[in-house]
């Protein structure tokens, strides 16, 4: 008895299933893309006209994934140009506008378990 009501039970479900797969108006599910490749460091590139090289120490960054989340925090801040984090020195680097004030690219990198500070 318990075979059989199992049994029903799975021709149920895949039923039930393939009838939202088939009316499915389109797909619920995006792939993730690999991130670009966040660099460690902006040392040694020329600062731009106009630019400013900030560096600020963050607590709590521990991987590349760290590093995407911190440079996503930052990518949509205006006049933010490039962004590299280097998870062992536990630093960001920015090279936003001159005009970004270093609080506001703090107050950004500063979330969930992460708090920076400009050096």
């Amino acid at each position: 008895m318990r075979r059989h009501l199992a049994l029903v039970l799975l021709v149920v479900a895949a039923l039930a299933l393939g009838f939202v797969a088939v009316n499915a108006k389109e797909p619920t599910y995006e792939v993730p893309t690999r991130p670009a490749e966040i660099p460690f460091t902006l040392a040694g590139e020329p600062v731009p006209d106009g630019f400013a090289l900030r560096t600020f120490a963050v607590e709590a960054i521990c991987c590349q994934s760290c590093a995407g989340k911190l440079e996503r925090a930052l990518a949509p801040l205006a006049g933010v140009e490039r962004v590299a984090v280097d998870p062992v020195r536990k630093e960001v680097q920015v090279l936003a506008r001159a005009e970004v004030s270093p609080a506001e690219l703090a107050a950004a990198l500063t979330f969930d378990k992460y708090a920076a500070i400009a050096r």
